[in-house]
């Protein structure tokens, strides 16, 4: 092509929109590339997008870049609708409290804080109270956080309803099944709406790929009901939690390390698919015996070995990977638990507040932290001590299932975790009032990046 010819798509739709007189069809081709970008752009947000000739993923539209031809052939896999709430220079948005991870986040860490001193309230049962504020409530807001940041990518369609208005169901719920904890439905029927409101957009939008995740708030209210009715037993949900962990953890980290290398000009190794892993751990869960142990031995040597490719990575993704790692621990606290090694309960808290609560923070985190150029997203110092802080809470709640007397370990875990909390909102409710970054969950390219 000739150098007077028109070289870019920014050039090609200015001039088309200087014709039509107004700014329309630029905004709209902004918009559709921004969607088209995004699918590329934020790791967490896309995990399985790429372009039709498996070249490199696109970089933010740039009007003073050239469109590579990767980009000219992409083709579409799915139905994007537009996202109507991106501004066109999808750079500069609205603050952050307006967007799914940024206040459900927040009302996560919010209930981890208080989750250890649920046992000073007079409640009729401490015991079920902390199980569902924990999994419930904590995972459950995490994860509805997570699931509605990254629909809008899926979809690139917004949420039925606001996302201030999901966050006021999910915390009412919460409130009611502490104050109403026998009247499942006083809590089902708020939780409902925030799961429909995940699982709709992905529905119209005919991503059949991702409804395994679009049903899991879904699952959690059923699963919540069937606990309050003792249907279920609360061994079974750190298992479904760790389940969930290995499966979205691992390609979440595949896919960051993915945009890593590509950003550092290192050549690409294949990602690791997440199935046998998880088919491995399903198997070593329902097996009893030296069968269904090894099975869950195997599935750990799995995680450490996801985990050990974020060894040299950026700090971000490295710290996702340390949490990850934790996952491990966790299955072999399973094992160690069946021979008589630990108690159940021990085990029990090395799933949820080991890998569960170290998963949480390294992704959650990921929303404040310092996006530095060349180096990715840079957690802050209090990032990393709310995460080591979330460890030694473990360590301490462990051993007070080994030890005696007990109290000063529980107090001295109850202590760590709240403390992690709090220094992780530190920096998160800080960063609700600003601009939300873009993308959410990964460092903003340059502008002056070619395409």
């Amino acid at each position: 092509m000739g150098e007077q010819a028109p070289t870019t798509l920014g050039g090609i739709v200015s001039v088309l929109a200087a014709v039509l007189g107004g700014q329309r069809v630029l905004k709209e081709d902004e918009r559709i590339h921004q969607d088209i970008n995004n699918s590329f752009a934020d790791a967490l947000e896309n995990c399985d997008a790429q372009p039709a000739n498996g070249s490199v993923l696109i970089r933010p539209y740039n009007h003073q870049a050239v469109l590579s031809e990767s980009a000219r052939s992409l083709k579409p896999r799915h139905n994007i609708l537009p996202d109507r709430r991106r501004r066109p220079d999808g750079m500069k948005r609205s603050p952050l409290i307006f967007h799914p991870a940024g206040v459900f986040f927040a009302l996560a860490a919010m209930v981890a804080v208080i989750l250890p001193w649920l046992w000073l309230l007079p409640l009729a049962d401490p015991g079920q109270a902390h199980v569902r504020l924990g999994i419930f409530g904590f995972g459950g807001m995490a994860v509805s956080g997570y699931l509605l940041t990254a629909q809008r990518a899926w979809t690139g369609a917004e949420p039925p309803l606001p996302t201030l208005g999901l966050a006021t169901l999910a915390l009412g719920a919460r409130m009611l099944a502490l104050a109403e904890p026998e009247a499942v439905w006083l809590a089902s029927l708020p939780l409902l709406v925030v799961a429909l409101a995940i699982l709709f957009p992905v529905m119209r939008a005919r991503r059949w790929d991702k409804m395994p995740l679009a049903l899991v708030p879904l699952g959690l209210v059923i699963a919540e009901g069937a606990l309050v009715r003792h249907q279920i037993q609360a061994a079974a949900l750190p298992l479904a939690m760790g389940a969930l962990i290995l499966a979205v953890g691992g390609r979440m980290i595949a896919a960051f390390l993915i945009e890593e290398r590509r950003r550092r000009g290192l050549p690409q190794r294949p990602a690791a698919r997440t199935w046998p892993g998880l088919a491995m751990m399903g198997f070593g869960v329902l097996s009893s015996g030296s069968i269904g142990t090894s099975a869950l031995a195997i599935t750990a040597l799995w995680v450490l070995r996801t985990a050990w490719t974020g060894v040299g990575a950026w700090p971000a993704n490295r710290m996702l990977c340390i949490a990850y790692a934790t996952l491990a621990a966790g299955l072999l606290g399973i094992v160690a638990a069946r021979v008589g090694m630990l108690p159940p309960l021990a085990q029990t808290h090395l799933l949820t507040m080991g890998a569960m609560g170290s998963m949480v923070v390294a992704v959650a985190a990921r929303v404040s932290m310092r996006r530095v150029k060349d180096v990715g997203l840079m957690p802050l110092t209090r990032h990393w001590i709310a995460l080591w802080l979330i460890f030694a809470a473990t360590g301490a709640r462990c051993l007070a299932e080994i030890a005696t007397p007990h109290h000063a370990l529980m107090t001295m875990a109850g202590i760590a975790w709240s403390a992690a909390w709090l220094l992780f909102l530190s920096a998160h409710l800080a960063a609700l009032r600003q601009p939300a970054p873009f993308p959410l969950l990964s460092a903003e390219r340059a502008r002056s990046e070619p395409a």
